[in-house]
This record gives C-alpha cells, structure tokens and sequence, in this order.
C-alpha cells in the first residue's frame, strides 16, 4: 500500500470547512431520500457506508431507522462524523480503514458509496479489488450504489484556472486532467493569516463504460446506470455518474 497518495493529506480540517459550501444540508437531505427512494429497504437493513467521511449521510440513514456502519480512511472525518451521530442521538458504528482492507462478508443489506469516494488509489487494479471486496461484503442480493463524477461533464467544462469563495473564503484552483491515466489533478491555494496554504486532489475519473465493465468484473450484477441519484438518464449533461448493482444469488449470473 502507497503511503504517501494525495488523499491522505486532502481529506483533513480545511476540507471539512471547504466542504460545506458543496456538501450542504439541503443536498445532504435531498440525497438521503433519493436513497431510500431507489433502494427501497426495510427499516433495520444493515447498510455500509463506504468513504463516510464526516458522516453526511450515514446519521440521517441511521436516523431514518437503519443499521448504519460508517468506514473511511480519514481519523479527521471520522471524529466529525462521531461528534454529528452524537449531536443527532444516533447509533453508527464507524470504522477507521482503507477501502483495499475492507474484511466483511455477506454481513450487509446494501453497500453505499457517495459523493465522489472512489478513484484515489494509484492503480486500477486497486480500485477493482475494492469493488470485489463490496461484492464479497454483501449479502445475496444486497445491493451497491456508487455515486461519483461523471468525467464526460467535468471534461466539457474544464476550466484551468478558477477562483471561487467556499465558506466565505476566496479559494484558487489549478487543474489538468492527464488522458493517458484518466486522472484528474487539482492543486488548491487559500490563504491563511499571512501565508499561502494549499492541497492537492488527485484521483482517477472513470468513464460510465469502465466502471460498468469493472462491477462486473467483480461479481456484481449492474441494475441501471443513471445521472444522478434522482434517476434521472445519463448524458454528457449529467453532473453525476450513479452506478447502481446488486449481489446475484448463489449460482446466479451477473449481468
């Protein structure tokens, strides 16, 4: 395992604060229902939700009646996501671990991962053992939802160099996307009291056609392919790329 990839030093207390301008409670509400909604479990289902970060949407799940078990790889957006289940008086198991570690077998209803939470390790290989191990953490039939950028769109409207205000803070964006890796680069500065503080995302954006091939590929059956969480067809236009599968039965076919 890399020791040294950009999400380790990206996904820390500036990001919580950046974040709240993208992540905000009314998006985090609409999303949840949008689960639920395509999901359509029983209350008491037990649901993973993986890359939790600082638990936006695991505590309203697990205020809506389900068995929620958050896991990231961030002890930052971890402690937030303890301290918003403890605000909300929720239960939420969370766990501190890499997507590549992940060692749960058929223990799950459905498997969640949102909001852009896939793509950050160095190799493709990695990425399609995550994916193997969703498939082997759940039970038959259970059900994963992936939700991530759609490349086509972020491609389309790819602007170099952008200033916005997050938060109340003007924020500077350099980025570049590399066609031969499919990674997307993004180097981020603000300043703070006199000096300059930047991070960097770096993550691999994958085009609807691999990430179909690699749920496959893992044993999972894919159920639809949409542009959002709202269900919505996927275009060019669609700002989202929503992969939604299912665990095929013992002796059953992914297709």
């Amino acid at each position: 395992m890399t020791t040294n990839e950009a999400w380790k030093s990206f996904f820390t207390e500036e990001y919580l604060a950046f974040s709240q301008a993208i992540l905000t409670p009314e998006r985090t509400d609409r999303e949840v229902d949008q689960i639920i909604r395509l999901l359509q479990l029983p209350k008491g289902a037990r649901i993973l939700d993986l890359g939790c970060g600082q638990g936006r949407i695991a505590v309203p799940l697990a205020q809506r009646g389900y068995a929620v078990t958050g896991y990231d790889g961030s002890p930052i957006l971890l402690e937030a996501a303890r301290e918003r289940a403890s605000s909300a008086g929720v239960e939420v198991e969370f766990v501190e671990g890499d997507m590549r570690q992940l060692s749960y077998t058929e223990t799950f209803d459905a498997v969640l991962n949102m909001g852009t939470a896939f793509g950050y390790v160095r190799e493709e290989q990695e990425d399609a053992e995550i994916l193997r191990r969703i498939q082997r953490a759940l039970r038959e039939g259970g059900q994963f939802l992936q939700d991530t950028e759609n490349r086509e769109f972020r491609l389309r409207r790819l602007m170099p160099r952008t200033w916005e205000e997050m938060n109340g803070q003007p924020v500077l964006s350099e980025r570049q996307f590399d066609c031969a890796s499919g990674r997307w680069r993004e180097r981020i500065f603000w300043q703070r009291g006199s000096a300059t503080r930047e991070t960097v995302l770096d993550l691999r954006l994958y085009a609807a056609t691999e990430l179909v091939r690699m749920t496959r590929e893992a044993g999972l059956s894919v159920q639809a392919v949409y542009g959002g969480l709202d269900q919505s067809p996927l275009t060019i236009d669609s700002p989202r790329l929503v992969v939604w599968s299912r665990k095929p039965a013992k002796g059953g076919n992914s297709g």
